[in-house]
């Protein structure tokens, strides 16, 4: 039977993070996981942040840390503890890019529901506009397995290139 590690698909706001997680949940048909869900579970605190982590990382442990798709912004330093918690190679982290210029002009687009009327990362960043505007730099930063710098491509070839590359990783457990 075919298993895959966990997933990680990290990019800032209008990078493309959802659509490409609902697309590899579609082809690979593997659960989803959104920390953003997780988090309006409980109070836009600090306690009510780690309550949702270690939520999450109770699901990803039901599921044996493979066989799922996990979409954040990379920028929490309670993922880094998904690289150090699972094996080693037990985590892809895909990180989606693109222009500053680029994501503020996809995040308008966005419809008004999605701009981030309820989103909210921290009391410092009340939009997905001003958390672009002051965390990009730190993005760039963050290292990943496959990068893609989204604005050259479509949807569907950011998923293909991808799924490509996602592919190379599988695992085979007897």
């Amino acid at each position: 039977m075919d298993f895959f590690p966990i997933i990680h698909i990290i990019g800032l706001p209008g990078t493309g993070k959802t659509t490409l997680a609902k697309k590899l949940s579609s082809r690979l048909n593997l659960p989803v996981l959104r920390i953003g869900e997780y988090r309006s579970k409980y109070p836009p605190s600090p306690i009510g942040e780690a309550d949702a982590w270690v939520t999450l990382y109770r699901e990803l442990s039901k599921r044996k840390w493979r066989n799922c798709i996990v979409e954040t912004c990379g920028l929490n330093r309670r993922e880094c503890f998904l690289k150090v918690a699972a094996p080693f190679s037990q985590t892809i982290t895909v990180k989606l890019e693109a222009p500053r210029k680029v994501l503020y002009r996809r995040i308008g687009e966005k419809k008004k529901r999605e701009r981030g009327g309820e989103w909210l990362f921290s009391a410092d960043y009340p939009d997905k506009y001003e958390f672009v505007r002051n965390l990009y730099g730190e993005f760039r930063k963050l290292p990943s397995d496959i990068r893609i710098d989204t604005t050259k491509f479509k949807p569907n070839e950011v998923f293909e290139i991808a799924l490509g590359k996602i592919e190379k990783y599988k695992i085979l457990f007897p």
